[in-house]
């Protein structure tokens, strides 16, 4: 399941209720003690209450009831829950879905006790009409009771299953009247569906900026204890079978058990059931932690180390998630992942959350007031926390949203070289090196008439496009009236291609000139020579696979160090080689073709998108 919205009322500092979208990358903007953490504990809370744990000191002070609210809004949920043994049936069915078609589940904190425990509601597009609203909560036979005053035919349903007795009380009915219901999961059915449903909410994992250091301390732990939680959740169809023949076995001892006490004692024997209480807890099961050789505590480490292990552990689910999709939805959720990081691995962290962004089976929560983080944001994961005297806003996705974040945060564009005739906009320091070089060699070798420093054309670095640093760098060269064009890369075989293609066709609908690359990223580009592989060597790469790790890994070089490396190694032969391709029978020459393009057009604002 994905989380879609989630609305927080008289907690902390929200008194009304605030609804916050979530999207796959979402990210808290705004000054300290805004508000920022209170939105990621309060998810903490509504899908765990143990990291963080509701209490009544959460209540806002000037809360219009004793209730603290939080609501999360799902897509994306099973089309199929299992209710009654080997019954399906559907949210959609048992109408449990909102106005929207969407999963929408309340929890309520009654804040007169010290720890408040939760009352859960659905709140659906529910039967409202009497006899049909409270099927959910009524017993079997309650249910045949209910058919059989409706003067309902037996022969309508199966009276061994709940939900087909269901259906067919509310298809007796001309108009349910369905109206918005907050429905509480307390007993029979309803208790069962969100039993069912809890088996599908995503694992949601916060990891917090500021800890106490003890022999458990979660920061380092709970990677560990998420990748024991990632598994289960990948293996659910083989426990579930496990947890059945476990069931089905114990459940038959049980019953002969009672048919032999039936024979010595049948007035006891008819009084007793079999029933499980409580599922199994497999994650209980499993401990996992790393430790050094030296046996040496990672949390007795200083704060950098162990965030260090944080940055590779989500490094790594970026890599597995890559091409990867299955199990639970994981929302991750990062306060402040700048905190005792270097500027380089803080960038290195903004990257590796996107990349699990794109994922398909992850969520990215975080906050911040760092500009080199907020800058290489996407703008539509930017959202804009600001208290006011007695509430919280929270605004995004205009053009003023923006402006007050770059205000607030100090986010500039990068200077600008005065004599800059045009601009090009690339991504990272790196495509400075791959656009220089290729440009060099192929005016040496005649094939362009001018590099981009003869033609004083700046290279700057953002981060990407559709960020806010690319957002204030455009807003700067539109004022100055210069020229520039973009360059990013294609990401082709990946999650990103497509979007990638629409901003390609946005910009050829508005009459700007767009180019996008064959190949995934520069890396994919480089010759093989140039890697000085041994003799015999198999390795190869190809126009859409993960090059950058390929070749770090098979040359045991860092991923930013690649181009620097190897690159700078390219002959204008070797360039002119791997940017050939066939057009229909005509051969063509990528790079030669875009950078002659534009410094023949230099006067004119073109994007190239690479």
């Amino acid at each position: 399941m994905t989380l879609e919205e989630v609305r927080i009322k008289n907690f902390r500092g929200y008194r009304t209720e605030t609804v916050i979208p979530i999207s796959n990358l979402t990210a808290f903007i705004g000054k300290n003690d805004a508000g920022k953490s209170s939105v990621l504990e309060a998810l903490e809370i509504f899908f765990n209450n143990s990291l963080v744990v509701c209490e009544r000191e959460d209540l806002n002070n000037n809360a219009d009831s004793n209730q603290i609210e939080i609501t999360c809004v799902f897509n994306d949920y099973p089309n199929e829950i299992v209710i009654d043994t080997a019954a399906p049936t559907s949210l959609a069915n048992e109408y449990l879905l909102n106005e929207n078609n969407r999963l929408e589940i309340k929890k309520v904190y009654i804040a007169t006790t010290a720890k408040p425990k939760e009352k859960v509601y659905i709140i659906c597009n529910h039967p409202s009409v009497q006899n049909s609203r409270d099927l959910l909560e009524l017993k079997k036979a309650e249910l045949k009771t209910r058919a059989t005053s409706l003067g309902i035919p037996q022969a309508n349903y199966n009276g061994n299953i709940n939900s087909s007795i269901r259906q067919a009380i509310w298809n007796s009915f001309e108009d349910l009247q369905l109206a918005r219901t907050e429905l509480l999961v307390d007993k029979e059915d309803t208790k069962k569906v969100y039993e069912t449903l809890k088996n599908y909410l995503p694992i949601y994992a916060l990891f917090q900026s500021d800890r106490q250091s003890k022999d458990d301390d979660k920061e380092v732990t709970d990677p560990m204890k998420l990748a024991v939680q990632q598994a289960l959740a990948e293996l659910t169809g083989e426990i579930e079978h496990i947890k059945n023949e476990v069931r089905n076995k114990a459940i038959d001892t049980a019953n002969r058990t009672l048919a032999k006490l039936k024979e010595m004692s049948p007035e006891l024997a008819n009084e007793l059931i079999p029933e499980f209480k409580t599922e199994p807890k497999f994650d209980s099961q499993f401990k996992l932690t790393i430790n050094s050789e030296d046996n040496i505590p990672i949390n007795k480490r200083g704060s950098g180390v162990r965030r260090l292990i944080l940055l590779n552990f989500f490094r790594a689910e970026a890599e597995r998630l890559r091409n990867q999709h299955s199990g639970n939805q994981v929302i991750f959720a990062f306060e402040e992942p700048e905190t005792s990081q270097h500027p380089d691995h803080q960038e290195m962290l903004i990257q590796a959350f996107i990349e699990l962004a794109n994922s398909g089976n992850s969520q990215i929560i975080l906050t911040t007031h760092t500009p080199a983080l907020a800058g290489i944001l996407p703008l539509p994961s930017l959202r804009f926390i600001e208290k006011t005297i007695d509430d919280i806003n929270i605004e995004l996705g205009t053009e003023e949203v923006f402006e007050k974040i770059a205000q607030t945060l100090g986010v500039l564009a990068d200077p600008i070289p005065k004599n800059a005739t045009a601009i090009i906009l690339i991504e990272g320091k790196s495509d400075v090196t791959f656009f220089n070089h290729t440009a060099n060699q192929l005016k040496n070798a005649g094939f362009l008439t001018h590099t981009f420093q003869e033609k004083r054309i700046a290279l700057v670095p953002i981060g990407g496009c559709g960020n806010l640093k690319h957002w204030q760098t455009l807003k700067l060269v539109e004022q100055f009236q210069i020229p520039y064009c973009v360059l990013l890369d294609s990401d082709k075989g990946t999650n990103e291609e497509q979007k990638n293609i629409d901003t390609i066709n946005d910009l050829v609908q508005s009459g700007i000139k767009a180019y996008v690359t064959r190949k995934r990223e520069p890396e994919n580009y480089i010759h093989l020579n140039c890697l000085q592989l041994p003799e015999g060597s198999t390795f190869t790469l190809t126009d859409t696979c993960d090059a950058k790790t390929l070749i770090a890994n098979e040359k045991s070089v860092k991923k930013e160090l690649i181009i620097e490396r190897f690159w700078t190694k390219m002959t204008a032969e070797q360039i002119r080689e791997v940017e050939q391709y066939d057009d229909n029978g005509t051969t063509r020459y990528e790079f030669s073709e875009m950078f002659q393009d534009f410094l023949n057009n230099s006067s004119l604002n073109v994007n190239i998108i690479v």
